[in-house]
């Protein structure tokens, strides 16, 4: 079947100030910033972004000094990194407003930007890391490389020519399993580390803290704690993730942080658990944009009349049973995965995330590896089908009801097609075989296919997301 999916990232360098910054962008949507950690570049993100940008655009680059960035002699405190990211995101892509995503060190640099652009940082989402200079002890965690690091040229001097050594030590102890970050990743890291004045311009960052504690500081004296919502995960793994240390600092310097403890994962996160990640950004930004398009809505409609008066039916009162005319419906095609799989989208629900379909899936075919985070309850109509992890084979008559969170790979059994009555509540993740989020579906995604296909095909269509149709 065909597999292409929107996932093409495309390299830039720009001048932005006394520094040349490398980045990869894509996708199409609210602008999405992702800022990375120490040892790491924006490849720590590689495979965050392709789920993301299935509905934003996104931007991920190496900051100063870092990856394939330039390495100014001076600027590592997070008030001027931070600079950087907002000359990139306003000035050169030209966003008046966009999200950030930050893992370690982009932690601190990610506060810095929302402390000095206020009302341009709609939210944020960090990945086991505090703020500096929150009033407590940094973390829970003593961390004994951020001492080493501070030391002037000591460091510089020690690990010359053994990058790989010593870089190699970090991703091994940092994660909650040794593996937690794959050869590949690693050796892009080491490849970029050793590159003249890398190393020198990651301990410059720990070099900064002092200067940061107090900027930090300053920001809350000038316009007080930040008020966007902001999402904190700390690694939940014993003696290497933060745990609640990362959201105890964020509600020190923030009115607005959710968030809790990453199950199964040290520090590096984003490169343990990709899929949950994924998950986890798009409830939050997902409810957020949400919540926007409400208020727009509203504010473009208001009420003719906000109060209840004697007699005014609520809404509840004025919905009946709605009666779908399936026969009427598009059989659309499910791209851009297959030209060949088709859905009769029949009933969305912008409420409760519900998407009920119709699906339509020709003999001898398979679909994408998938994840769900609610249930989903599919009804054979037509022809034999399995997953590829079970045994069972589903017929005609057969219910299958999936369990929120499980994930599996449908195929068609024999040489007849298959129809299936498809209830799904919330996303639909399409995964790699690596486990990767490529592509999430739900209800507005469906809702956007069927749009698209009416107007492309000279269909009117009907509501679907109607309660009365």
């Amino acid at each position: 079947m065909d597999r292409n999916l929107n996932i093409e990232l495309t390299h830039h360098y720009v001048n932005v100030g006394e520094v040349r910054l490398h980045y990869v962008t894509g996708g199409q949507g609210p602008a999405m910033v992702f800022l990375h950690g120490w040892p790491q570049t924006w490849y720590m993100w590689r495979d965050v972004l392709p789920g993301m940008m299935q509905h934003y655009r996104v931007v991920a680059l190496d900051m100063r000094g870092l990856g394939d960035s330039s390495r100014p002699n001076s600027g590592y405190d997070t008030k001027t990194v931070a600079q950087d990211v907002w000359h990139l995101m306003h000035d050169v892509l030209g966003e008046e407003s966009f999200y950030v995503v930050a893992h370690d060190w982009g932690g601190p640099v990610a506060y810095a930007l929302a402390a000095q652009h206020r009302d341009a940082v709609r939210a944020m989402a960090v990945l086991d890391a505090p703020v500096i200079g929150d009033g407590s002890a940094l973390n829970g965690i003593p961390r004994w490389h951020f001492g080493f690091h501070g030391e002037p040229d000591l460091p510089e001097s020690l690990v010359a020519g053994r990058e790989d050594v010593y870089l190699r030590h970090m991703y091994r102890k940092g994660g909650a399993r040794p593996d937690a970050i794959s050869e590949e990743a690693q050796r892009e890291y080491v490849r970029a580390y050793s590159q003249p004045g890398a190393m020198r311009a990651g301990f410059n960052y720990y070099r900064a803290m002092p200067q940061d504690a107090r900027d930090h500081q300053a920001f809350v004296r000038q316009g007080g704690k930040l008020q966007m919502p902001i999402l904190v995960y700390g690694g939940g793994a014993p003696n290497v993730g933060r745990g609640y240390f990362a959201m105890d600092s964020w509600q020190r310097m923030c009115d607005d942080v959710t968030g809790g403890i990453a199950p199964d994962c040290g520090h590096w996160i984003a490169e343990e658990r990709p899929a949950w990640v994924v998950e986890k950004l798009t409830e939050f930004f997902g409810r957020l944009d949400s919540e926007a398009s409400a208020r727009r809505a509203k504010k473009a409609n208001p009420p003719l009349n906000p109060t209840r008066q004697e007699g005014t039916a609520m809404f509840y009162e004025k919905i009946d049973t709605a009666l779908i005319d399936v026969e009427a419906l598009p059989w659309v095609p499910f791209t851009p995965y297959s030209d060949q799989i088709l859905l009769k989208i029949m009933k969305v629900d912008p409420i409760s995330g519900q998407w009920i379909t119709l699906l339509k899936v020709p003999p001898n075919s398979e679909l994408p590896l998938h994840h769900h985070a609610g249930t989903v309850m599919v009804s054979t109509l037509k022809g034999s089908w399995r997953y590829l992890e079970h045994d069972w084979v589903a017929t005609p008559g057969s219910f299958v009801y999936e369990t929120a969170g499980s994930r599996h790979t449908p195929v068609s059994v024999g040489d007849e097609e298959v129809i299936t009555l498809n209830i799904v509540q919330g996303d639909w993740n399409l995964l790699s075989p690596e486990g990767a989020v490529l592509a999430i579906e739900n209800w507005k995604s469906m809702m956007d296919r069927y749009l698209s296909y009416c107007r492309t095909n000279n269909i009117e269509p009907i509501d679907i997301s109607s309660f009365s149709v």
